[in-house]
Parts: C-alpha cells; sequence; structure tokens
C-alpha cells in the first residue's frame, strides 16, 4: 500500500492500491487494511453476490475511523457502526455477468440494500469519471432485519468501458454517527478517483 501526505490539507493522507488502479484521500487517524487482511474475515466488507453473481476481487482495500486498528471493526453492520467504516474495491466481471450489469448490479453488489426494510434512497444519480468509466452515486439510510437503527452509506460505482470490471467506493455508519461525520464520509468518497489507463 503506497501512503504519501497529499499536501492539500494538513491531516489527509493520500492511498493508492497496489494494482494502482485507483487513489483517496483519508483522514490520517484512519486505519487501513488490504486485501490480504481483509481475506482473513469471514466475508471481505462491501462484496456482495448479486442475484448469485459474485465479483472476485482485483484489489480491496477497507478502512474505518475507530479509536483502534482492528480488521474485525469492518464486520460491523453499517447499522450498528459507532465510527465510519469502508471500502475501496475492483472486481472482476465474467462473461455472463456482463450480459446482465445494471445500475442496480453496480450498487447491490456493494450493499444490499433492495431487500433491507426501510431502504431509502436519499439521493440517486448518474455517475461518470469520463472514458466509458459510468454507474451511479447514492446516498441511501435503511434498517438491517434487526430493525434497532439506521444505516447510512454514500456509495459510488461504475463499471469501466468494456464492462470486464466493477470500481467502488463506499463509506458509512449508524445514522447519528453518519450525521456527525458526513462532511469527512463525503469527502473521503468524493476524493476517489480510478486509473483510466490500467
Amino acid at each position: 500500500m503506497l501512503a504519501a501526505c497529499s499536501g492539500a490539507d494538513d491531516g489527509v493522507v493520500t492511498f493508492t492500491d497496489d494494482e494502482r488502479l485507483s487513489r483517496f484521500d483519508l483522514p490520517e487517524s484512519w486505519h487501513v487494511y488490504e486485501l490480504a487482511e481483509l481475506s482473513e474475515l469471514e466475508d471481505i466488507p462491501f462484496d456482495e453476490q448479486v442475484q448469485g453473481f459474485s465479483f472476485p476481487a482485483i484489489t480491496s482495500v477497507g478502512f474505518d475511523g475507530g479509536p483502534v486498528r482492528d480488521v474485525a471493526n469492518l464486520e460491523s453492520s453499517l447499522v450498528d457502526a459507532e465510527y465510519p467504516i469502508g471500502s475501496m474495491s475492483v472486481r472482476q466481471v465474467g462473461e455472463v455477468e456482463k450480459d446482465l450489469l445494471s445500475r442496480a448490479m453496480l450498487t447491490q453488489s456493494v450493499l444490499p440494500y433492495y431487500g433491507l426494510s426501510n431502504s431509502e434512497e436519499i439521493t440517486k444519480e448518474d455517475f461518470s469519471f469520463g472514458n466509458g468509466f459510468d454507474g451511479v452515486r447514492v446516498l441511501v439510510a435503511y434498517q438491517d432485519e434487526s430493525a434497532t437503527g439506521q444505516g447510512v452509506a454514500y456509495l459510488i460505482s461504475v463499471s469501466n468501458e468494456d464492462d470486464t470490471r466493477i470500481y467502488s467506493m463506499i463509506a458509512g455508519c449508524n445514522r447519528e454517527c453518519f450525521i456527525a461525520n458526513q462532511d469527512t464520509i463525503e469527502g473521503v468518497v468524493d476524493s476517489w478517483l480510478v486509473n483510466k489507463r490500467a
């Protein structure tokens, strides 16, 4: 994992994944976890099957704003997360999946909120990095099966020009945490850039 001070703002660090497929800014107090660490978890966070299809990770970086560095922090549901958690990933799209790729699949492969109770897309809009890297940007609030609270997530998910990869960036936490950290969370997700030449 390459890391360097961004220079634009004190207290912010820019991360580039090992494959040099994307980069993003994080507060320097946040923690970062590479794919090898994420693979130790029972499930890689924000990597979901859609309609029985899975999308193998080419690269993935998890992060959190928790008080201590522990990859298990990312196993929390956003509904229960008291500090921001998130992930940047680039995943492979197979030939069959390529024919079914849609805006819904781009979002649900990161966070399957369609099936959750009281889910509300607060904002949903087309998003493009240009050069055929197109998809969707969503701010969503939802309750999980326990319905004890509400999770809020801000995400961007795009496919590349030939639909062979899904590029995704997501961050969120419970409603109270999101309200308190909204500017920071949105800044992290909006700082994300993809390498359109790779």
